[in-house]
């Protein structure tokens, strides 16, 4: 690969230290730890990021960030194997040069791949093809246990799908085609790096990872020794590293496997008179404005803030309105703990070929499903077989739907604040009679309460949606970037703490006519101290735990028309809570189903037909107030079959006293909630 030389001068311009400059910054690093180099913003966010993201135990990784614990959890190098699947070596002749070209390149999304502009230095897609002919991003490149070297796995890269490069910010993304040049294997089983532009990845003295393509090369990573020593620069991150030849283009990592920059041109060596030299100090010519990246040696290296990035993204317009940058900009893209197995691998391995087998039929009997037969070679190099009736894709989905929910982490929830009015309001308490229905937790037999972000619900076992859902309110801390349209991703779950067999799944609401009917709203829990957290708090409450079976009509919009719970919603807790201050700016909302013996069943379930919500806020006198209503869906279904659904009739509104859900029920709640109740009881709809 050839780099330009002014690419290099910029670096230089930049941040050009001696060697001598260099080894008294790790001499200070090695004599400081973290607390003494971070400054108290800085150590914060550090803080906030690892526990966002640390798949360990949190107060280990927080101990060898300070510098108080050197470390490493075994699953370390599990979680690198899997990250470094997305790394894969660029190839392509290059028709300037006249001759063959190669880079490091990563997924950065199931569609795209990033590397440096210098390695494609062209503006448009048109462009691209006039320089590169046969451009591919070549996976599986790489050693496997054995010592041995698999044949690769090649996707053709594709501009017309997408290309975008940026010179001063020495990026490239461009499209890839989703199945590679066999027709076999699918892009998406090789994971992608999520691009978190959140600061607070990396720290002075912190170790940077370097997984590359040296001189297009196996498969390599510079480790451990290889240490920021400088985080000054806006844009650009200061690394000392073993990066070698070809490595243009490279991801760059933290110790929590979180990209924090594309690696770009660093500083050379050069000789007494200025010139670039290489290991044997022999001078290097400049071709052209270009040199040589094979023989250069670098004395540091610069990497490209992956926060810089992911801001130039945001603020392009015409590049950030493109369908397959809004999935970068989406809150729905993280590498959260909880969720950052998600980019990942999917589960099916490397290699899967399926063969459809077709069985004899039985005469007078209806014949089989086709049976997939699917053979596995997965990161070990060992087979397995699967066998299912219909398709593999279905069998990949449940399995990957499985493992979405039995990975979630909810060790970070406080759940509802029952301080939050700044008196105590806790949960409503259930009678003797309700608990012995409840859903108590798998690992604590004694507790019942599903606790998430400002919200808890407490679970029905037998009818097998929540009883209850209490959330706390903020009209404050909410952020517009979770708000934009078509950036929200509802991706519902059963909760791993309790019986998956006493939730509803998607297998109930498939065809069924319901909505998934949240109880806490999403939009209510979109507040907290960071984004993150906000966006956190939101995708939590697309839990079975907090959602009943509920008609369109009355759950959204349809054709127009505002469900009135929605309505109701937006009236008591948008319009109540917004650009408020102080106290009134809070509210708490507890929602759920009125059970009675009467609801009708569908696919074995008694779905309940009306609902509750008990609001409870600061009226402009400071004094608390307590208003509940009840809502009902009755006239919305068939009368003969409950599978029919009639969705033009009105449902109507009612408010009433606590004591009457308390009553429906089977919770009691909090006297202070209940002495301040200004519900008249009366049966006139509420308009």
């Amino acid at each position: 690969m050839k780099l330009p030389i002014n690419l290099i001068g910029q670096a230089e311009k930049e941040y050009a230290p001696s060697p001598g400059a260099i080894r008294e910054i790790r001499e200070r690093i090695a004599a400081q730890s973290a607390v003494v180099l971070d400054d108290a913003k800085h150590r914060e966010r550090r803080k906030e990021m690892i526990a966002a993201v640390a798949v360990e135990d949190i107060a280990d990784a927080f101990e060898r960030y300070i510098g108080e614990n050197d470390l490493l959890p075994i699953n370390y190098l599990l979680v690198g194997y899997l990250q470094s699947r997305s790394v894969g070596c660029i190839r392509y002749f290059d028709l300037q040069e006249g001759r063959g070209a190669v880079a490091t390149g990563f997924l950065v999304s199931p569609d795209l791949v990033m590397t440096n502009h210098h390695v494609f230095p062209v503006d448009t897609a048109a462009a691209f093809k006039n320089v590169a002919q046969d451009p591919t991003i070549e996976f599986n490149r790489e050693y496997d246990v054995d010592g041995k070297l698999p044949e690769p796995i090649g996707f053709v890269l594709d501009p017309d799908r997408f290309f975008y490069t940026a010179k001063a910010l020495d990026l490239a993304l461009i499209g890839v085609r989703p199945i590679d040049r066999t027709g076999v294997n699918a892009l998406k089983s090789q994971g992608y790096l999520v691009l978190n532009g959140t600061l607070g990845k990396a720290g002075l003295g912190d170790f940077a990872t370097i997984i590359q393509h040296p001189s297009g090369h196996e498969k390599q990573i510079a480790i451990r020794k290889n240490e920021i020593v400088n985080l000054d620069l806006p844009d650009v991150i200061i690394y000392v590293s073993d990066t070698a030849q070809g490595s243009s283009g490279a991801p760059v990592f933290n110790d929590q496997w979180q990209v924090i920059a594309l690696h770009s041109a660093g500083v050379p060596k050069k000789n007494k008179e200025g010139k670039y030299v290489d290991a044997n100090d022999a001078v290097i010519e400049p071709v052209n404005g270009r040199i040589d990246e094979d023989r250069l040696v670098w004395e540091s290296n610069r990497g490209i803030r992956i926060s810089a990035i992911m801001t130039h993204l945001s603020q392009t317009p015409e590049v950030a309105a493109h369908p397959l940058i809004q999935t970068l900009l989406s809150p729905a893209y993280t590498d959260s703990r909880s969720y950052g197995f998600l980019s990942r691998p999917l589960p099916e391995g490397v290699l899967t070929n399926a063969v459809p087998v077709t069985l004899p039929t039985v005469a007078g009997t209806p014949p089989m499903a086709p049976l997939s037969i699917s053979i596995t070679i997965g990161p070990t190099g060992q087979p397995t077989t699967s066998v299912e009736a219909g398709s593999v894709a279905t069998m990949t989905e449940a399995t990957f739907e499985k493992k979405y929910e039995d990975e979630l982490d909810f060790s970070d929830c406080a759940g509802f604040d029952d301080q939050f009015m700044e008196v105590y309001l806790p949960m409503p308490v259930p009678t003797a009679g309700l608990r012995q229905k409840l859903a108590f937790l798998t690992d604590n037999p004694s507790a019942y309460t599903l606790k998430y972000h400002h919200i808890s619900t407490i679970h029905h076992a037998v009818r097998r949606v929540p009883i209850v859902s209490g959330i706390n309110v903020h009209g404050k801390y909410r952020y517009a970037a979770l708000n934009v349209e078509g950036s929200r991703v509802d991706r519902w779950y059963r909760d791993n703490r309790i019986d998956y067999d006493v939730q509803m799944n998607d297998d109930f609401y498939k065809k069924s006519g319901f909505d998934k009917g949240h109880l806490a709203r999403r939009e209510d829990a979109e507040w907290g101290t960071s984004l993150a957290k906000a966006k956190r708090a939101a995708d939590l409450t697309c839990s079975y735990a907090n959602a009943v079976p509920q008609v369109p009509v009355l759950n959204r919009a349809r054709y127009g028309y505002k469900g009135k719970w929605g309505l109701l919603e937006m009236e008591l807790l948008e319009k109540g809570a917004e650009n408020e201050t102080g106290k009134s700016a809070r509210i708490l909302v507890f929602n759920g189903p009125l059970f009675h013996d009467e609801d009708p069943v569908f696919k074995g379930v008694q779905v309940a037909l009306s609902f509750y919500k008990v609001v409870v806020w600061y009226d402009g006198k400071g004094k608390l107030r307590t208003t509940c209503y009840r809502l009902s869906q009755e006239q919305m279904v068939g009368e003969i079959e409950f599978e029919v659904l009639r969705f033009d009739e009105v449902f109507k509104t009612y408010q009433v006293p606590i004591g009457g859900i308390e009553e429906v029920t089977g919770l009691r709640f909090h006297d202070d909630i209940r002495s301040c109740d200004t519900s008249n009881g009366g049966d006139e709809p509420i308009e």
